[in-house]
């Protein structure tokens, strides 16, 4: 039972550490190379030092596991680790366990040697494996009959080597097949994550282009019936020509503002920023009969944000609602209220509201209902707001209005 423990034992401290690198390498799929490969040797380093530690549990018998970091660094064509390891098992067996130095280092210098020979092909690990194993086999059967290295027991010597030998080969077997498996599962993972982003960037390579071509056509359209000596024409066409225009570069500016969102944070007091946002648009509203309701907190209430880019966002909500307005007694709503240690900014209208289905593309890039939208406001607020550790949502029923909230983080001092 004590044999069958240490075993078991030896097993896990083989097999844990190669999981732990797989589930790092799983989560750092963008760590170098050269680190990568330092970082595994490391585990084999590990593996071998943990049997030593714990792995005997008094007894020397199942030591011989210690020869799968080994197997392992041979598998994985490890050179560094190869001959780090070799010393290191060779320095025990000559030190710890009193075995013949010449012997053990012949052993050990076959085991190379076998690496050698197999490697100036393709390397195939399994066939390794086979190998070293009859080596293993053959060299721990003269060790035994040349020395009563098992000790007093009643099992069978050759039945014991054939265990020990099988537990070895089966170990190993399943680790370096463990260990292949999984990096070819990282690396399918790494390629469906690079097709993901081409498909990504092709899918707004070509949305940009779609909107981009309609307005630089009708551009063209108009230019073509253009006559320079029609004084009709010049006032009709080149109004639209520059409306046209105009939207292209709107759309520009909007898709470099979302692919280069950056922050110029400092400590700002958020209702400071909503009362002028109001102010600004006081003179816009008034022309639009819209009525404004003003709920916001009475105090000063501080946060980590960019002044500009909040602004920004509560800017394009409130024009948002504006443009919902369906009668002359819509109106638009600020609402907020701290909530833990979150702030809650609300925008809320009575306007036209937001269909179902489009609701659910809402965060869409280049996706609008409106005529002369270009789809990427409410993906840039939504990056605005998540760059603060916020969050934004929406909620609209089509006919009845709309209502967005916005999360932050209150400074943390509040």
């Amino acid at each position: 039972m004590q044999l069958l423990n240490s075993l078991i034992l030896n097993v896990i401290l083989i097999i844990f550490p190669l999981l732990l690198y797989l589930f790092y390498m799983i989560y750092n799929t963008n760590l170098e190379r050269k680190k990568n490969e330092f970082l595994f040797d490391i585990v084999l380093l590990t593996s071998l030092y943990l049997i030593l530690k714990f792995g005997s549990n008094g007894s020397s018998i199942p030591l011989i596991l210690f020869n799968a970091p080994l197997i392992i660094a041979y598998a994985n064509k490890r050179n560094l680790s190869i001959i780090i390891l070799s010393l290191l098992i060779c320095s025990y067996y000559i030190t710890f366990l009193n075995a013949n130095v010449i012997l053990i280092i012949i052993e050990y210098v076959l085991y190379y040697i076998l690496y050698l020979v197999l490697n100036r092909k393709e390397f195939k690990w399994h066939l390794y494996i086979d190998y070293f194993i009859i080596l293993k086999s053959l060299f721990m059967s003269t060790l035994v009959f040349s020395k009563d290295y098992l000790g007093n027991n009643d099992v069978n010597t050759f039945v014991m080597i054939f265990i020990l030998v099988a537990t070895l080969y089966f170990t190993t077997y399943f680790a370096i097949d463990l260990f292949t498996k999984g990096k070819r599962m990282i690396r399918l993972h790494m390629n469906l994550k690079e097709l993901e982003h081409e498909k990504q960037i092709k899918t707004s390579l070509f949305k940009i282009t779609h909107e981009i071509k309609n307005p630089i056509a009708v551009c063209k359209g108009y230019l073509d019936m253009f006559d320079v000596d029609n004084l009709e024409h010049s006032r009709k066409y080149v109004p639209i020509i520059k409306d046209e225009i105009s939207r292209v570069l709107v759309l520009l500016q909007d898709f470099l503002s979302i692919s280069k969102v950056k922050l110029d944070c400092d400590i700002m007091d958020v209702n400071m920023m909503l009362e002028e946002v109001m102010l600004s648009l006081e003179p816009l509203l008034n022309d639009k009969n819209i009525k404004f309701i003003n709920d916001i907190i009475d105090d000063e209430v501080y946060i980590n944000g960019d002044y500009n880019r909040l602004s920004q966002v509560i800017i394009n909500l409130i024009k948002n609602s504006i443009e919902a307005a369906k009668d002359e007694h819509s109106y638009i709503k600020i609402n907020t209220q701290i909530k833990g240690k979150d702030y809650y900014i609300s925008v809320e209208d009575n306007g036209i509201g937001i269909a179902k289905e489009n609701l659910q593309h809402i965060s869409d890039l280049f996706y609008t209902t409106k005529i002369n939208g270009t789809g990427l406001g409410v993906s840039l607020s939504k990056e605005i707001v998540k760059a603060h550790a916020g969050s934004i949502n929406y909620y609209s029923v089509e006919g009845q209005g709309t209502t967005v909230e916005i999360k932050i983080p209150l400074l943390k001092e509040n």
